[in-house]
């Protein structure tokens, strides 16, 4: 890599490569109409050496004198331009790595302001800009003070970018700038903002945070990712095509990441892996014939339905009828444990005394009118 500080910056003659198309074209033009640079100029009211410049692509016009040349030449502004998209990013695309690849921080940033003149709404450069400014600029050392300018310099061009584009692609790094900028509260409103799928925000949030925080919305977002994987549980459960044994294995890891991430007397309501899982694996040992771990599962099951909460909604079901008033315990609910005890799946189990045992405290603890309706559904 060539030392920035021993060299003159190189961008000028880099940008010929997206700008010579533009250079071509006006010669072209120039001698098609048999006029000298002095005569475009005069037409113009221009120097001569300006021409020079956009003939050699160390300048460019801009769009008003685009216009200008292209009236006096009898051609279209896109003619003129010779704009080519493939083209146009294929060039920008080896600006950027020449940026990355072959400068120091300072003059690939350079490089791509420069460029940004020219190509101002161009998102890839926009975003490549920012990247060398906060990664490899503010980064590589925050406590330098051109690195503070760096820092503010890519969270402006990020801010711009996503306010054109609206992608989670640029609000990520955005937050991560705004983070060590001291910016959080502008980071909320952006997350406030968010129209967007369920769990999506709660992945941003962690963008954001930092510190305990951080450790804090991982477990969250972690937890909530799982809790969704008890849409699928019963799902895995039956899928035959998919040896028992396997079935077991990707179970009880799940099961065991649940715990993990979620305490014991953790009140909810709506995540089932806690009951939903071992159930499952209750229903795929006693299948198998393996009697005392069936019951083992059984067992994590009605624990895990011991839960104290009052639920958020009136809920119409008999079974559940007034219990807005009143506090009872279940997950899923011992209700729920009772009728599923009365599945086939646990045929070959049923006459086990620990069987037996399991059923008639959920007997015991529920209300006898709850029974029957369970009993008779």
């Amino acid at each position: 890599m060539v030392s920035y500080k021993h060299k003159t910056p190189s961008y000028i003659n880099d940008r010929k490569d997206i700008t010579m198309s533009f250079s071509d074209v006006l010669k072209n033009l120039r001698r098609k109409n048999n006029m000298t640079q002095e005569d475009l100029a005069e037409a113009l009211g221009l120097t001569s050496q300006a021409i020079s410049r956009w003939e050699t692509g160390t300048a460019f016009p801009d769009s008003t004198v685009i216009r200008r040349l292209a009236y006096l030449f009898g051609v279209t502004t896109d003619y003129l331009l010779e704009v080519d998209p493939v083209r146009m990013e294929k060039d920008i695309g080896r600006l950027i790595l020449r940026s990355f690849d072959e400068m120091e921080p300072e003059d690939g940033a350079a490089l791509l302001r420069d460029a940004l003149k020219e190509y101002t709404r161009n998102e890839s450069l926009m975003y490549a800009l920012a990247n060398i400014l906060y990664h490899k600029i503010y980064l590589r050392d925050p406590s330098n003070g051109n690195a503070q300018d760096a820092l503010h310099e890519a969270r402006r061009l990020m801010e711009q970018l996503y306010a054109r584009t609206g992608r989670i692609e640029h609000l990520k790094p955005l937050l991560h700038i705004l983070r060590d900028a001291g910016m959080t509260e502008r980071g909320n409103e952006l997350l406030q903002s968010l129209h967007t799928s369920y769990g999506v925000r709660e992945e941003m949030a962690i963008e954001l945070a930092s510190g305990e925080d951080r450790i804090r919305q991982i477990r969250k977002y972690a937890y909530d990712l799982l809790g969704k994987l008890n849409l699928y549980v019963h799902m895995l459960g039956e899928e035959e095509s998919i040896p028992a044994e396997e079935r077991i294995t990707i179970l009880t890891q799940m099961f065991e990441a649940d715990r993990t991430l979620v305490p014991d007397d953790r009140e909810c309501f709506y995540h089932w892996n806690a009951s939903i899982i071992p159930y499952e694996l209750a229903k795929l040992y006693s299948q198998s014939g393996n009697t005392d771990e069936a019951i083992r599962w059984l067992k994590v099951t009605r624990k895990a339905c011991d839960r104290n909460y009052i639920p958020p909604i009136r809920l119409k079901s008999p079974v559940f009828r007034g219990m807005e008033q009143i506090k009872r315990n279940g997950r899923l609910g011992e209700d729920w444990m009772l009728k599923v005890m009365g599945e086939p799946c646990f045929d070959n189990i049923r006459n086990d005394p620990r069987f037996t045992e399991i059923r008639q405290e959920l007997l015991e603890f529920l209300r006898p009118e709850w029974t029957a309706a369970i009993l008779h559904t």
